[in-house]
């Protein structure tokens, strides 16, 4: 016999799919374009399921947004800490960005849609700014302890080369939301590769 779920578990699978259906109805009609009702009718639940574990509709997308990064994280660490030398991480790494932009096309454009709408809300740009500022921390830590491995520094602090990647692969994102055939995978790959590269000696060289 099913157990029957409790209170707590039952409003935490109300909140997952409530995720899931936000993402998809971000991703398929933008954030201005997406309603709150809609993400209600596609998890199939009460506008009022919405409210009750969402403030609003810039709420929801902050919830979208950490648990993409929650997600996703972890793949980066698997493929950054298993790889067999630096330049195998770095590509593998550029590889797993390119194909998630590839598959999501529409995810840099809503992004950026709810970064420019942030950015005009004190309040919330603050708490997506916190949010940047921590994943940067995760992933800088990641590079840190990944370099450290392989005996290699990088010539700039390593919180900047982190965000240099997220700008040039958002940047890319732009690019191929006007031509989806605009930097093929393997040129994006090669492109990352000389970037990460160009900025990494072994410790103990001379700058």
């Amino acid at each position: 016999m099913r157990q029957r779920l409790t209170r707590a578990e039952r409003q935490q699978q109300t909140r997952a799919e409530l995720l899931a259906a936000a993402h998809r109805v971000f991703l398929r009609d933008g954030f201005h374009g997406a309603s709150l009702t809609q993400i209600a009718e596609e998890a199939g639940y009460t506008f009022g399921a919405v409210y009750s574990n969402f403030q609003n509709k810039d709420d929801l997308f902050l919830a979208v947004m950490d648990a993409e990064s929650q997600r996703r994280i972890p793949l980066h660490v698997d493929i950054l800490l298993d790889a067999a030398s630096v330049e195998e991480g770095l590509r593998a790494s550029a590889r797993e960005y390119a194909q998630y932009a590839q598959q999501h096309p529409n995810w840099t454009a809503v992004y950026v849609e709810f970064w420019t709408h942030a950015a005009r809300r004190p309040e919330l740009r603050r708490q997506v700014a916190e949010r940047h500022e921590r994943l940067l921390d995760t992933v800088t830590e990641l590079l840190e302890e990944f370099a450290t491995r392989w005996g290699v520094e990088f010539t700039i602090p390593v919180r900047e080369v982190v965000r240099g990647y997220y700008a040039l692969s958002r940047g890319m994102g732009l690019e191929r939301l006007l031509d989806p055939q605009a930097t093929p995978l393997a040129q994006f790959e090669e492109m990352f590769l000389a970037y990460a590269m160009g900025l990494i000696r072994d410790k103990g060289d001379l700058p």
